[in-house]
C-alpha cells in the first residue's frame, strides 16, 4: 500500500539532511521534501502515517549479527541469565527434565563465563552430576564450548587426544580432558555430532526473532558464518514471502578442511558475493582467524598480562588465509575476517595487502571484523589505502570492559575499539552487535559509541575514541549499506531508494546522549510495509 510518511525526517543524505515528509510508492521513496508539497502530490491516493516529535531515520542495519543463533537460543538450554556454575547446572538439569526425548542437551551460545561468579566453566564432571546419561554440549559465543564425559567419549576425546591445529582441548590436573574446548577446531569435534534442529523449528525461530529485531529498528543485517543448510532456511522464507529482514548471508569458510577442500566447499555455493536480491543475497566469506579477548584466546602481539606463555590462538593459519583471500579476490568473492587481537589484525592487513597486488580488492569491500585490541597506525593506514572496511561492535566493549580492565588495565582498554581513529583515517566503519554475543539492540551500540560509558565500571572508557551521534548513526545506515553492497538502495531516505525507515520517539541527534540507549522505537517499515508498530 502506498503511503505518505510525515514527521521530522533525518535522511542521512548530505544533499538534503532533513525533510518533513516522504511519499512511498511500490516500496520505494517516490519523493521527499516539504510536507505540503508531498501531501498535495500524493496524499489523495495514499494513507498518511504521521509521527509527532522524535525523528524518522533510515532503517538500521546490523553489520555483524548471528540472527539464526540468536533465534535458536530460546529453543535450547538458555544460559544467558546464569550467574554461577550452579545456575548453569540447574539450567541444564531443568532443560533435560523438560526434554526427555532429546538425544543431546545443548545450549544457545549467548552466555558468558565472565558473568559467572566463579569466573570459570563448569567441568565435565559437574555436568555429569546433573546429566550423566545423555551428551551435553554448551557452546559459548562461537569460540569455546564445554562438554560432559559422554559427549567427549562420543567425539573420541580422551587424555591422549592432541590439540587440533588452531584449537585447544583443556586438561585437568590428572591429564584428563576438563570438558573445556577452545576455538572451532576443538569444539567442532563435539559440535558436529549434535543433531540439527528440524527445518520447521528453524524457520519459526527466524520468524519470531525477525519480529523482535524490527521492534528495535533493525531492517537489515549481515549474518556471518552460515552453512548451506542455514542459507537454505533463509531462502525458503524468502521464496515464501516471509523474510522481511534484508539479509546478507556470509558463508563460513571451511578453513580446517585442507586448502583444496576449502576452495571446493566455497565453489559448492555456486555463486559469489552479490548474488541474490535486496531481500536475500550472498555476502563475503567469513573466516575466523583468532579467538576472543574475554576468553584469553585472541591473537596478541605480546603475551597476556600475568600469562607469559599465552599469546592467544591462531585458528586459521596464515598460508590458508592467503590462499583463500587470493581465490576470493580473483573470483568475485568478498571476505570478512574475524580478527580481535593486534597480531591477528597484522596478519589480516598483511595478507590483504599482498593479495591486492595480484587482484585489487577495493571494489570487493574486504573487511575486518571486531579489530579492537589495538590496531596499529600502520593497520589503519593499510585499511584506508586498500578500501578495507571494519565491522565494529561498540556494545562488545561495553559488555566485556570489566574483565578486560581487570586483566589489562583501564588505560589500555580505553584505547581498544578505536572507532574515531578508523573514521578519521577515512575507513568505512559499520556498526553491529555480534548477537547473541552482545545484545542486538542497535541503540545500545549507538549510545556506547557516543558516550563510551560503562555502567559496570561507572566510568567513561576511552573518551578520545568517542564519536558524534551523527557518525554513530552513519555506522548503522550509510556505512552499513556500503558493507552490504547496497549503498545505492538503502542507508539513506532519498528519492528512488528503498523505503526502509524507523521512527524514534526522540531525535538521537538532539537529545542528551545518555538518553539514546532507551529511546522508544515507534514504528519500523521495510519496503514501505510496516513490520512493527508500537502500541
Amino acid at each position: 500500500m502506498n503511503s505518505v510518511v510525515v514527521g521530522h525526517i533525518r535522511t542521512m543524505d548530505p544533499m538534503r539532511p532533513t525533510a518533513q515528509a516522504m511519499a512511498v510508492v511500490d516500496g520505494r521513496i517516490a519523493a521527499i521534501g516539504a510536507r505540503n508539497e508531498i501531501a498535495a502530490r500524493f496524499g489523495r491516493d495514499a494513507r498518511t502515517l504521521s509521527f509527532e516529535g522524535g525523528a524518522i531515520l533510515p532503517g538500521l542495519i546490523d553489520t555483524h549479527n548471528h540472527l539464526l543463533r540468536t533465534a535458536m537460543q530460546e529453543r535450547l538450554a538458555d544460559l544467558s541469565q546464569c550467574r554461577s556454575v550452579s545456575d548453569v547446572l540447574d539450567a541444564v538439569a531443568a532443560y533435560a527434565r523438560a526434554n526427555p526425548d532429546k538425544p543431546w542437551i545443548a545450549s544457545g551460545m549467548g552466555w558468558h563465563v565472565v558473568n559467572l561468579e566463579e569466573g570459570r566453566y563448569p567441568t565435565r564432571k559437574e555436568l555429569d552430576s546433573v546429566c550423566p546419561d545423555r551428551p551435553v554440549y554448551l557452546p559459548r559465543v562461537g569460540h569455546a564450548a564445554v562438554a560432559n564425559s559422554r559427549a567427549l567419549r562420543l567425539a573420541g576425546i580422551d587424555r591422549h587426544t592432541v590439540d587440533p591445529l588452531g584449537g585447544r582441548i583443556e586438561k585437568d590436573e590428572e591429564g584428563e580432558p576438563s570438558g573445556v574446548l577452545l576455538a572451532r577446531p576443538a569444539f567442532d569435534l563435539v559440535g558436529r555430532l549434535v543433531p540439527p534442529a528440524a527445518l520447521d523449528e528453524v524457520l519459526q525461530a527466524i520468524l519470531d526473532m525477525q519480529a523482535k529485531y524490527h521492534a528495535c529498528g533493525i531492517t537489515g543485517l549481515i549474518e556471518p558464518g552460515l552453512s548451506r543448510e542455514d542459507f537454505a532456511a533463509y531462502r525458503q522464507l524468502h521464496e515464501d514471502g516471509r523474510l522481511t529482514i534484508r539479509t546478507v548471508a556470509m558463508p563460513m569458510a571451511a578453513t580446517g578442511a585442507g586448502d583444496d577442500e576449502m576452495i571446493a566447499d566455497l565453489q559448492a555455493w555456486q555463486g559469489r558475493t552479490g548474488q541474490g536480491d535486496q531481500r536475500l543475497k550472498l555476502g563475503g566469506v567469513k573466516v575466523v582467524l583468532d579467538g576472543g579477548a574475554s576468553l584469553g584466546t585472541s591473537l596478541m602481539r605480546e603475551p597476556y598480562p600475568g600469562d607469559p606463555c599465552n599469546c592467544g590462538i591462531q585458528v586459521t593459519q596464515t598460508e590458508t588465509l592467503h590462499r583463500l583471500a587470493e581465490y576470493c579476490a580473483g573470483h568475485g568473492w568478498s571476505m570478512g575476517v574475524h580478527a580481535v587481537g593486534g597480531r591477528a589484525i597484522d596478519i589480516v592487513m598483511s595478507t590483504f595487502d599482498a593479495v591486492d597486488r595480484l587482484h585489487p580488492i577495493r571494489d570487493l569491500r574486504f573487511h575486518v571484523i571486531h579489530a579492537y585490541l589495538w590496531p596499529s597506525k600502520g593497520n589503519i593506514e593499510t585499511a584506508a589505502r586498500l578500501g578495507i572496511g571494519v565491522a565494529t561492535q561498540a556494545s562488545m566493549q561495553y559488555q566485556f570492559a570489566p574483565i578486560l580492565v581487570k586483566r589489562m588495565g583501564a588505560r589500555a582498554v580505553g584505547r581498544a575499539t578505536p572507532i574515531r581513529d578508523w573514521m578519521d583515517a577515512g575507513v568505512i566503519v559499520g556498526g553491529g552487535s555480534d548477537s547473541p554475543v552482545t545484545p542486538y539492540q542497535p541503540l545500545l551500540g549507538i549510545w556506547h559509541a557516543v558516550t563510551r560509558w560503562v555502567d559496570a565500571l561507572t566510568l567513561v572508557l576511552g573518551r578520545e575514541q568517542a564519536i558524534s551521534a551523527q557518525q554513530a548513526l552513519e555506522m548503522y545506515t550509510t556505512n552499513a549499506a556500503w558493507l552490504s553492497f547496497a549503498e545505492g538502495e538503502r542507508g539513506m531516505l532519498k528519492e528512488g531508494m528503498l523505503a526502509d525507515w524507523v521512527s524514534l520517539a526522540v531525535d538521537p541527534l538532539e537529545c542528551d546522549p545518555h538518553a539514546i540507549k532507551t529511546v522508544k522505537v515507534q514504528a519500523t517499515a521495510v519496503g514501505g510495509e510496516l513490520v512493527h508498530m508500537a502500541p
